[in-house]
């Protein structure tokens, strides 16, 4: 007898003492069992009937029938059905004595079975403590035997090794008792077995191994066996574990359909995530999150990617996308409880914490929920008791999307957000959140007055971007949240997608006015948030908004010449004309119709204004942006000439700030470029450079930086002082005044007194400094106009910049002194021919008499030439258009009847030449300038206009004119 057969006689002998002493504990204490009616364990009873020695031998003797039994006869009998030569066995196997052992090993398997199930299958499952300690330390052991003997194949089997099927129901009893987690480890432990058990145990543990997943608790039982060490030392999940666990999860039980194992293994991993039923350990929620990202990242090829995604998002998107009633009718026999979306959110941000950032998979994950997101963001936002973290959560998952996918995704993402596509979110009164058909949006509108504004504004609260009139999104949240997430070209697409959008809405005729309002409230915001910075500047690439300005100001320009050419189309006459009776207007009494003739051509400045702004912050935000580099300038350039001249006070301004701006640039790029050609002395070279920095400063918004750069440009172009030599003003280049000129002509439109004043003088210094030429220039933009405006009939701000031409040309003739007869044949002709054109203002007229006056006053050598021309058209001026005072109206209505317009200063632009400021400069300058040949003739006028004009002023000046007459006729006697 060898070693062997002495060990295997021991391990019999152990198991019939271990069947013996089962039999006597499960008999002796039955009775007290029965009476301990919830009291103490039955193997709480048997531990104090037995001693720590005995327990000790019992666990002895379980280790003798394992190992010198069991497991020797195993490993005596696997090889048999083994693919790989195992080299812990002798490599001639002894087959005649495997029937032998087989038969040994299979009664001892049935002996240690029958210790769990002393009645038999129908039987409960013991609970003395020999049985605790089998399942306890020998659970593995007991289950590779079973498998091995019980699951034999047919093909495998014979009469001397046939299969054990009496062992098969009493493994599953043990398999549908133990918990998962325990299952799950021993089955582990089974396939770890060195030496490797036979192909036949390894498949069934496989198949036993899915099965226990699809229990209830079988994924956190995963779980548990393969993370219970990083649970109890608080250390992070190993990639290999993690990859692991990731495998058996993905991979369904042979003879289960995957439909069928991923509904419910699915809901199981996301349960881990999801805090509503407790915190799971870290090492659960890491490895739930691994799973679940391999599944659903259609980066990897996953087999059921497409059906897991469907799963999955129908749990964690289905509270965000349905409202209770829809989600409850798509799914009616899930059996998993639906998630709320307050469960929800804090599922995805474990999820999305716990997972590697992949743009792909946060894609997938959040990118169908961004509109539903915002929307309950926006709504909590709006609540002041809303739960901070709440919103702070939000704002991490869309902050986390917006950061990693890209830029096309953001664009729809957000631009789904615009179109209100999130839906419509409640909060009840314990804080919980959940979408809703509709809501009912209240009303600010009723209880917002202008006292309510001064109370605010008194208070400190008044904002100006709240959003009064309930627009969703709300234009400043959004610029928040698309500012928050730092990227320009995003931000740059979208704001060129609204612009055209806005531009479409203006030009609709069934245009929705909120929609308008809130496209234009998202430019303004965007534009006043987005607009600096560097990664996140929406204005980064111009060449995406220039279109939008160059059809604003189009859109402006048709317009506003739409009037006009119907006025062109009046000339004629028409049947209308004809009518003896006016035609009378059935709704001329309307009040809101009073203003529909002139408020017609403004209908779209509100367009034209954002243009203009978005042209100024564009012009602001690139300063290397010019006609050279962006060919579409030269057309929004040529567009902006008559935008100057429209009637909106809004616009006007912008309009000339926009072009002096594009003025300056070309001519800062055109400097540039001539530098770099040619070299010249140091004096050029400080000049270029002066004229460069003055450039720079008259681009700048701030009001004083840009009256410096004009006085820049006004110290480049004024005569030098008599200790500078001659050189100094020929060092500015000839090619650059006609730059400079323009740049003094626009800045003396400026409404800003400031920089008016500094234009003026700029233009006199030029006039100074270089002489005829300039002043021919001026001439004719007060003579001519600019020439692009309209000049029939002259408009208010081809007005203005004519009469503030004027001033300049006023110092001019100050500054000539007695030098002014020089300068008499390009001023005097221009003057005289301004003064006599009757389809001009009459203010203009009034100008050019005292521009004379002033030339008489300075120098009256220069008016010789021209006195006779002069005189008499001052003395026929005052012949027709005297006015002779009228008798005392009797009546109001006879007041108001009186023809011609109230006064000049009411009505600037009108041409009526009965005005007493015109007959006034005429008397100015006949007083100024007098000659012997007209004084007979002088006489009698003054003296008809002294005792007949209405005019108060008027009759006194033609008093004070005929006594100087007499005055000069007694001098000339006495002489």
């Amino acid at each position: 007898m060898t070693l062997e057969d002495v060990q295997l006689e021991t391990a019999k002998e152990a198991l019939t003492l271990l069947e013996r002493l089962q039999h006597l504990l499960t008999e002796g204490l039955a009775d007290e069992h029965s009476h301990s009616q919830g009291g103490k364990s039955t193997t709480d009873d048997e531990t104090s009937s037995l001693g720590a020695r005995d327990l000790s031998q019992i666990r002895t003797l379980f280790s003798i029938v394992f190992k010198w039994g069991v497991d020797a006869l195993l490993s005596k009998v696997a090889p048999v059905w083994s693919t790989k030569p195992s080299t812990r066995v002798p490599k001639i196997i002894d087959l005649t004595a495997t029937p032998q052992d087989y038969g040994s090993l299979s009664a001892m398997a049935t002996q240690v079975m029958a210790l769990l199930f002393p009645s038999g299958i129908s039987g409960a499952l013991s609970q003395t403590y020999i049985s605790v300690t089998l399942l306890n330390h020998h659970t593995s052991e007991l289950l590779l035997v079973c498998l091995t003997l019980g699951w034999l194949p047919r093909a495998l089997s014979s009469e001397v090794t046939p299969t054990l099927d009496g062992i098969r129901p009493l493994t599953m009893r043990i398999l549908n008792t133990l918990p998962p987690d325990e299952v799950i480890s021993t089955l582990g432990a089974v396939l770890s077995t060195k030496p490797t058990p036979p192909p036949h145990v390894r498949k069934t543990c496989s198949l036993f191994l899915g099965r226990q997943l699809m229990r209830p608790e079988g994924v956190k039982g995963l779980f548990s066996a393969l993370f219970s060490a990083e649970v109890l030392s608080e250390s992070d999940a190993p990639l290999e574990k993690l990859e692991h666990a990731s495998r058996v999860l993905c991979a369904p039980p042979a003879g289960v359909k995957p439909e069928d194992y991923f509904q419910q293994i699915v809901p199981r991993i996301i349960d881990v995530l999801s805090p509503r039923n407790g915190s799971s350990p870290s090492s659960y929620i890491r490895a739930a999150a691994f799973c679940l990202s391999r599944m659903i990242s259609p980066s990897r090829d996953f087999p059921y990617f497409v059906l897991v995604s469907q799963l999955s998002f129908q749990i964690l998107h289905g509270p965000f996308l349905d409202t209770p009633a829809e989600g409850l009718q798509s799914d009616p026999d899930d059996s998993q409880p639906r998630l709320t979306p307050a469960d929800a959110l804090s599922t995805l941000v474990v999820l999305i914490t716990n997972t590697d950032p992949s743009p792909t998979l946060i894609s997938s994950i959040l990118g169908p929920i961004v509109p539903s997101l915002y929307a309950l963001l926006d709504h909590l936002e709006g609540r002041k008791t809303s739960d901070p973290e709440v919103k702070e959560s939000i704002r991490g998952l869309l902050t986390t999307w917006g950061r990693v996918v890209s830029n096309a995704e953001i664009v729809d993402g957000f631009w789904s957000i615009i179109l209100g596509e999130g839906g419509h979110w409640s909060v009840d009164v314990a804080g919980g959140v959940q979408r809703v058909a509709s809501i009912e949006q209240p009303s600010n509108l009723a209880l917002f007055t202008p006292e309510d504004i001064q109370r605010a504004e008194d208070d400190g609260e008044l904002d100006i971007d709240a959003n009064i009139f309930n627009l969703y999104p709300d234009p400043g949240r959004f610029t928040r949240l698309l500012s928050l997430l730092d990227r320009g070209e995003a931000a740059s697409e979208i704001f060129t997608r609204l612009l055209d959008r806005y531009r479409e809405l203006k030009t609709a005729k069934d245009k929705d006015p909120m929609q308008t309002l809130l496209y234009l409230q998202l430019i303004l915001q965007m534009q006043s948030h987005l607009s600096s910075g560097i990664s996140s500047n929406i204005l980064g690439k111009p060449e995406q908004a220039l279109p939008f300005v160059k059809h604003a100001l189009e859109t402006a320009v048709l317009t506003t010449a739409a009037p006009q050419a119907t006025n062109r189309q009046r000339v004629g006459l028409r049947m209308e004309d004809l009518r003896i009776v006016a035609e009378m207007d059935d709704q001329a009494d309307d009040s809101d119709d009073e203003e529909t003739g002139s408020g017609a051509p403004l209908q779209d400045d509100e367009m034209t204004v954002t243009a203009l702004n978005l042209l100024l912050a564009i012009l602001e935000s690139s300063p290397s942006l010019s006609a050279r580099s962006a060919p579409i300038l030269n057309e929004i350039f040529s567009l902006l000439e008559s935008v100057t001249h429209s009637e909106s006070e809004t616009i006007r301004p912008l309009a000339r700030e926009a072009r002096m701006v594009m003025t300056v640039r070309l001519a800062s790029t055109s400097t540039a470029q001539d530098s770099r050609r040619t070299s010249g002395t140091s004096e050029e070279e400080d000049a270029r450079g002066t004229y460069q920095k003055a450039l720079k400063l008259l681009q700048d918004p701030i009001l004083p930086v840009r009256a410096h750069g004009l006085l820049l440009l006004r110290q480049l172009v004024s005569r030098p002082s008599p200790n500078q030599p001659a050189a100094v003003t020929s060092t500015t280049n000839s090619a650059l005044l006609p730059a400079i000129l323009d740049i003094f002509l626009q800045s003396a439109q400026d409404d800003d007194s400031y920089i008016f004043l500094n234009a003026v003088q700029g233009l006199s210094a030029m006039v100074e400094g270089f002489g005829k030429d300039v002043l021919r220039g001026l001439i004719d933009v007060y003579a001519k106009g600019s020439g692009d405006g309209p000049t029939n009939p002259l408009s208010q701000s081809e007005l203005d910049t004519r009469l503030r031409v004027g001033e300049a040309l006023e110092q001019v003739i100050r500054r000539c002194g007695d030098a002014l007869p020089d300068y008499g044949g390009i001023l005097v002709p221009a003057l005289f021919q301004v003064f006599r054109a009757r389809s001009l203002p009459t203010t203009l007229q009034t100008s050019a008499l005292s521009l004379l006056g002033q030339c008489a006053k300075t120098s009256v050598l220069a008016l010789l030439p021209f006195a006779s021309d002069l005189c008499s058209g001052v003395i026929d001026l005052l012949q027709l258009e005297n006015v002779p005072m009228a008798p005392p109206a009797k009546s109001a209505d006879e007041e108001s009847g009186s023809s011609g317009p109230s006064s000049m200063d009411a009505q600037p632009t009108s041409t009526y030449s009965k005005f007493p400021p015109f007959r006034r400069a005429a008397l100015h300058f006949f007083t100024l300038f007098l000659r012997a040949s007209l004084v007979q003739r002088a006489k009698v006028t003054l003296g008809y206009v002294a005792a007949s004009d209405q005019d108060d002023v008027v009759r006194v000046m033609a008093r004070e004119a005929n006594e100087d007459l007499g005055d000069l006729e007694r001098l000339i006697v006495g002489l």
